[in-house]
This record gives structure tokens, sequence and C-alpha cells, in this order.
């Protein structure tokens, strides 16, 4: 797919990865995963490059930077970073948990920012609470939500959503279709028929085009990385 002006290339690659390529071709890679991932998706792929790569926790199949290219520049601490046309920002966070926030394992939530569209990555966020934090994220074009039950239960996802009033709501970490279970998770489209019927879906392959306003949706995307696909 080639570069939209004002706009920028999503590719999701399984699991809770994703590569955003800016307008001016900007590569960042967001939590590559490793050997642990969803069955059914193969190996990042060998050619795997980018300008920068951001982790939001130590878990294997969020913190596989080895598998991308290009001495990337790593970011895995809170902060304001440039990455060339992209304005990077890491937010501290926890990683959720059913009891509620965890104490011990950090969650950076990132945000990218090119040409007026921004899209969040909360990697393994639960539900946030602070304040400044949701003003951060709020009003993003679109957001890559863990979709396990694990992180935010099932029923608290799209609330959350609507908290941060997220336009387009990107599922990530969800079971394969026709796949052995991962991490209690439903497969996206039981996802959205379930918790989230009155939405409209965007289904595409492993390729969409994030502009700036995008519409309010739930975006199901084909992992690159399937195996058989």
């Amino acid at each position: 797919m080639s570069n939209g002006e004002n706009a920028v290339n999503l590719t999701y690659l399984g699991n809770s990865c994703i590569l955003v390529t800016s307008p001016r071709g900007t590569r960042i890679v967001s939590d590559p995963y490793g050997t642990i991932r969803p069955p059914g998706l193969t190996d990042l792929p060998a050619d795997l490059a980018a300008e920068a790569v951001t982790v939001s926790h130590t878990h294997e199949d969020h913190n596989n930077i080895n598998a991308v290219n290009g001495n990337p520049q790593v970011l895995t601490e809170p902060g304001v970073f440039t990455i060339n046309d992209f304005k990077v920002t890491g937010l501290m966070g926890w990683e959720g948990s059913p009891s509620g926030p965890s104490t011990t394992m950090r969650n950076i939530i990132f945000f990218y920012e090119v040409e007026g569209i921004k899209i969040v990555q909360l990697g393994d966020s639960g539900v946030i609470t602070d304040s400044k934090t949701i003003e951060s994220i709020s009003n993003a074009d679109l957001v890559v939500v863990n979709i396990d039950g694990y992180v935010i239960p099932h029923e608290q996802v799209i609330p959350f959503m609507r908290e941060i009033n997220a336009r387009t709501i990107f599922l990530a970490h969800y079971t394969l279709t026709g796949q052995e279970n991962w991490c209690g998770a439903p497969t996206a489209e039981e996802f959205a028929n379930l918790f989230a019927p009155e939405l409209k879906v965007l289904r595409s392959s492993s390729h969409i085009v994030v502009h700036k306003a995008m519409p309010e949706q739930i975006a199901i995307s084909q992992p690159l990385m399937l195996i058989n696909s």
C-alpha cells in the first residue's frame, strides 16, 4: 500500500504489534512479539525495519526488539521524542489485571502524532484513571486496545474507549479464528458482536489508512503474519 497524502499507513503484524508509516515514510514498530504469540501467527518478517521501536512492557509477546532491523531507536521509557516527522509521547502506566492495575509491571502508553493525526498504543494497560493521562490520550484518531479480557474486563473496554473519545477502536491481542484460545480472549468478531453490536465495524486486510477525524468504529484487521494467509 502506498502512503496516502496526509495519512498514516498502519500495518497490523499480529498480537499487539503494529507498524506505522508516516506520510514521509518514517516507520515505527510497536510491541513486536517473539516466540510467545497467539496460535496461528508466524515469525515477524525477516526484512522488518524501522526508524524506531516502542515497547510498552517487558513481556515476551511485546518486547522482541531484535526482530526489527535498521538500527532503530528503542523507546521503553516515558518522555517526548522526535522520530523524523513523528512526535512520540510515552506516558507512565501499569499493566491491567482482574483485580486492578499491577503494582510491579510497568506499561508505557505510547502515542504517535504527525500531520494532526494521533494514534494511541495502550499495550497491556488497564482502564486508566489518572486525569492527566486520560487528557493526553483522548480524542485519538485510532486507539490500539487489548481485548483479551485480562488487562481490561471485556465489558469495560467500550465504555473506556468512549471515555477517552477514541474514534477508531483497533482490536488487538485476541484469539485467531479457528485457533487455540489465546489468554482467554475471544476472537475479534466475537468481541464486536457481544460487546459492541451497535458500532460500525471496519473489516480489512492487514493494512489500514489512518487520517484526521477518523469515523467512530471498530477496526478488525487480519494479521499480516497469519499462517497460511
